[in-house]
This record gives structure tokens, C-alpha cells and sequence, in this order.
């Protein structure tokens, strides 16, 4: 009860923000009306300025307003140009998450959420927060043992308004896909539900505590890299707490040179790190923009903000190490094989068609110098041809694109002329190497023998079952034969054709038999057959023609 009034109140407000913006047509369109009275956004005079806009610029404006989850889900639309018009992807990119501070007395936050005296823990808490993002804010503390650390603290009430706003997107998806097949195709409950899942990740602070761990784990004796240090002591699902890390922002050159480090090797390092995070360990930070990697004062690269990663289990992580291999080769056949193992669903019509499209993709790179090759356009031509083809992949396939394209924006600032196909063939190199391996080939071949044997094994059972349907006359064998109605029509005429030569023949032999009665010297039953045969014959005729004719 509590829920259905929450998510009313949310509707509502929800409603309202959209007439605001100019949005009413399309609410009386698809029947909004019945959830909320539209008259309830009466109040709402939508000015001159708003109606100026574009309607992408409006819809980016009321996500805005909508809310931590509506941005959110406009932010990972941001990404889906393959789905959605170029226009409104570019607006949805300008989506900001910070918003206006939100006042909080810390340490009687920490003495509620995590039952301690903040005094036995804490030697200093700032109480203004230094970052203040839709979900959370965070504070800078000192420890009593001189180490400076981050507060993640939520804000009040976001969950419940999040998980409002959740059920009012499920709603909407639902209508709009039954209302329209575009939006049915693309497949938008499937994306909010994938969202649902996401934000709910990056909700929990303890998932976020595991994601850091585990990071640390794949990185432990890599120079390279430097992760937060955990304080699980000081956290729970509302309250974070790690290590304050200090560094540069990595888009910074000017910060970089007067350190001493060169943007060159910081760009290359920081490349590598990342395709390590893909292709060694299948778990890679989902956002890796400039505002969440550092490069430490040692010439370390961190990365923050683990709320949300990518994740690939080894099939995957198999199925993306063949990408990289074949993009690399550019082999064509070979890369729509994987793709089609990737992808969730895909409508392709023409094979030969998407041979040629990827070949296209070829060309743009081969016809790019180094300097004006960009990753961000290939992608492009890579997402126009996933819609052309009705492709639906993986979230990790999207977020991994994303991640990508923002890992090249940062390498390309630092090094004008970063390449990063080049970048990739070493990876590639290396694939074809482990792959051809005695070590991998004998795990390849156990894995295969291991599944056949399973398989076999499942065999007998499997026949038994069949047998025992067989037995209690319980076996049920569904088909479906096209054309069926065709067939019935062809045989009907091949019977009739049948009856008809039957009748002819047997009134030629009564009237050669000359066999009375007779009508003007003809036998009766003779002129009879001969008679019914040709109304027959007629028929048969005519049904084809007007057959042929439809």
C-alpha cells in the first residue's frame, strides 16, 4: 500500500514535469490520462522559452528535473545511437549528475547509520561535501592514525524514490511498447529492466566495498596501478569509506608536464591497464572518464568510482578476445561469425550485405592517417550497422563500447597521435598465441570432451523419457506445414480430376455399347456422364483461374 502511494505521488509529479515541457500531446497519445488525470497539469503553463527549444533539448531538460534515476537511464541512452537519433543521444550526453548539496550533520550520520562514536575513529570530518552527485555525497575525514579518507554518504531517501521511479519507467515501457512496434523492437523494457539492475548495483555500497576488492586482487603487484585501500569497519550499504587518493586528473597535460610525467607514456600505460581489465580479467571499470582516473603523485594510475563494472564470464570474455582478433586482421567473416555469437538477437536479411558493410568499416580505417583516425567513428559505423541488423547484445558489449570510446578521448588528448589499432595488436598477437598453444588446446579439448561426455551421459535418460511418453501413448509431436491449405486445394482438384476422367470413360463405353434409354439416339446415361464431366471440368478451370488471379 505504502509502495502504490509513493509511486502515485511520483507519477504525478512525474506528469507534471513533462506538461512543463511541452510534453502533453504525447501523454494524451498514449493514454496517460488513466493513470493521472491530465487536467492535474493544467497549473502547468509551458512558457515561450521552454516551446523555443528543440524537443530533444526539452527532454534532456525535463530528465534533468526528473531526477537521479531519470538521468541516470538518459546517461546510459547516451550511448545507445544505434537505437536511438544522433540528436537526442548528443543532448543526453550534456546530462549532468551533480546537483545542489544536500545538508547533513556527518557524524550524526555515521553515529546512526554505523552505531560508534565518530571521536574514537575520526581526528577530522568536513561537513561540505567535496563532490555532490545525484546518488550520494562525499566528505573528506582524517583518521585518528593520520590517513585521510573519503565518505560516501547516500542521500536521504534516495532508494525509495529510485525504486518509485523504477516502477513508473516499467509502466511506461510497457504502454509505449504495446502502443508502438518501434519502440516494441528495440526492445526498451528490456533496457529498463537491465537498467533496474545496474542502478540497483550502484546503489549498494557493500557491492561497491566487493567491485574495489576484487579490482585489487586482478591488479595485486602491478606497478602500474594504485586502488583505494577498504574500510569495511567504517561502512555499510549507506555509508562508504576508502582511501583518499591524491593525484592529477589524467586530462590535465598542463598538471602532468609540471610533475615531470610525460602525457605520451601516461596515455599509453593507462590504455594498457584498461585492455588488461578486459582481456586478462573480464572486469573492467564501466566509466573510465578523465573525472574518475588519477595519476598519483608517484606516477601510479588510479582508477575511482567502482559503483558500476563490467562484467564477462569466460565465454564472453572468449567471445571479445575473437573480436579484437578478427578487427584486428580485419578478418569480414570471421568478425560477423563472433558477432552473431555475441549478440542476444539479431534480424540479418543479407549476409553478404553485412559483408559488405563491415568491409566499409575496414575502409574508413584504412583511409584514415593517424591523426584523424578516431575510435568514436568506427564505433559509430559499428552501432549503424548493429541497428540496421536488428542486433541486441549483452549490457557488458555496450558498456565496454562506452568505455572504449572514453579511454581514446583521454589517450588522444594526451598523445595527438595515439593510435588505437595499433594500440591493440600486440593483444591480438597475444590471443593468437595462447590460442594456439598445446597448453590451451589441451584445456579447449578437455572442456569439449568433458561437455560430450555430459551430454552422452544425459543420453539414456533423456531416450528413456522419450520411451515412457511412447508407452503411455503421452508423446504430443507439434509441426506446422506451410502452404497446408495449397496442398488441400491441389488435391481436391486432382480428385475431381480423377472423378472426371472416371466418368468420361465410363460414358464412352455406355454409349459405344449403345445402351438404351436413349435421347435423340444417344444413351441416356452416357450423355448424362459426358454432361456432368464437362460442369466438372469447368469448375476445375475457372477455380484456377481466379486462383491465379489473387
Amino acid at each position: 500500500m505504502k509502495e502504490n502511494s509513493r509511486k502515485l505521488k511520483r507519477t504525478v509529479k512525474v506528469v507534471n514535469i513533462l506538461a512543463k515541457y511541452g510534453f502533453e500531446d504525447t501523454m494524451a497519445r498514449y493514454n496517460i490520462g488513466k493513470w493521472v488525470p491530465l487536467k492535474s497539469t493544467g497549473k502547468n503553463k509551458t512558457s515561450d522559452k521552454i516551446l523555443s527549444c528543440s524537443v530533444y533539448e526539452r527532454i534532456r531538460m525535463a530528465v534533468e528535473e526528473l531526477g537521479p534515476a531519470y538521468v541516470k537511464l538518459g546517461q546510459l541512452f547516451s550511448d545507445r545511437d544505434d537505437v536511438l537519433p544522433i540528436a537526442m543521444t548528443d543532448e543526453l550526453k550534456k546530462l549532468q549528475s551533480d546537483v545542489a548539496q544536500e545538508p547533513l550533520d556527518v557524524h550524526e550520520k555515521i553515529t546512526n547509520e554505523l552505531g560508534i562514536d565518530p571521536a574514537d575513529y575520526f581526528h577530522i570530518i568536513e561537513n561540505i561535501p567535496f563532490a555532490s552527485a545525484s546518488i550520494s555525497q562525499v566528505f573528506k575525514a582524517q583518521l585518528l592514525n593520520g590517513e585521510w579518507v573519503i565518505l560516501k554518504i547516500k542521500r536521504t531517501g534516495i532508494e525509495e524514490i529510485i525504486a518509485a521511479d523504477l516502477l513508473i519507467m516499467k509502466d511506461l515501457a510497457r504502454m509505449l511498447g504495446n502502443h508502438n512496434d518501434e519502440i516494441k523492437k528495440i526492445g526498451l523494457l528490456n533496457m529498463v529492466e537491465t537498467f533496474e539492475q545496474s542502478i540497483n548495483r550502484e546503489l549498494s555500497f557493500l557491492q561497491e566495498i566487493d567491485n574495489v576488492e576484487r579490482f585489487t586482487r586482478d591488479f595485486r603487484g602491478n606497478e602500474d596501478i594504485y586502488v583505494h585501500k577498504t574500510y569495511r569497519e567504517l561502512s555499510n550499504n549507506n555509508i562508504l569509506c576508502l582511501e583518499y587518493i591524491e593525484g592529477i586528473k589524467v586530462s590535465n597535460v598542463g598538471h602532468l608536464l609540471q610533475a615531470g610525467f610525460d602525457p605520451k607514456m601516461v596515455a599509453r600505460v593507462g590504455y594498457d591497464l584498461y585492455m588488461q581489465q578486459v582481456l586478462e580479467h573480464g572486469y573492467f571499470h564501466a566509466d573510465p572518464h578523465p573525472g574518475n582516473i588519477l595519476v598519483t603523485y608517484n606516477g601510479q594510475i588510479s582508477f575511482i568510482d567502482f559503483g558500476i563494472m563490467g562484467t564477462m564470464s569466460p565465454p564472453d570474455k572468449e567471445l571479445i578476445e575473437d573480436f579484437t582478433q578478427y578487427l584486428v586482421q580485419k578478418n569480414a567473416s570471421a568478425l560477423i561469425t563472433t558477432i552473431k555469437k555475441m549478440s542476444l538477437e539479431h534480424s540479418i536479411e543479407n549476409d553478404r550485405q553485412l559483408e559488405r558493410d563491415i568491409h566499409d568499416m575496414f575502409g574508413l580505417i584504412d583511409q584514415s592517417s593517424l591523426k584523424s583516425l578516431d575510435i568514436a567513428s568506427i564505433t559509430k559505423k559499428l552501432k549503424a550497422i548493429f541497428r540496421k541488423n536488428g542486433m541486441e547484445f549483452p549490457q557488458h558489449v555496450y558498456l565496454l563500447i562506452k568505455g572504449i570510446v572514453l579511454i581514446e578521448g583521454i589517450g588522444r588528448k594526451l598523445d595527438p597521435d595515439l593510435n588505437i589499432l595499433e594500440l591493440m595488436r600486440p593483444y591480438a598477437s597475444q590471443i593468437v598465441q595462447k590460442r594456439i598453444s598445446p597448453k590451451y588446446r589441451i584445456l579447449k579439448g578437455l572442456k569439449n570432451f568433458r561437455n560430450i561426455t555430459e551430454t552422452w551421459t544425459e543420453m539414456p535418460g533423456e531416450i528413456m523419457d522419450l520411451i515412457q511418453k511412447i508407452k503411455k501413448n503421452a508423446l504430443i509431436i507439434h509441426h506446422q506445414v506451410d502452404g497446408l491449405m495449397e496442398i488441400k486445394t491441389s488435391l481436391d482438384r486432382l480428385v475431381l480430376a480423377l472423378i472426371i476422367s472416371a466418368l468420361s470413360i465410363g460414358s464412352s463405353i455406355l454409349v459405344l455399347a449403345d445402351m438404351p434409354p436413349k435421347v435423340y439416339g444417344v444413351p441416356l446415361l452416357g450423355f448424362v456422364g459426358f454432361l456432368i464431366s464437362f460442369v466438372l471440368g469447368v469448375g476445375i478451370v475457372i477455380s484456377m483461374i481466379r486462383n491465379r488471379n489473387h
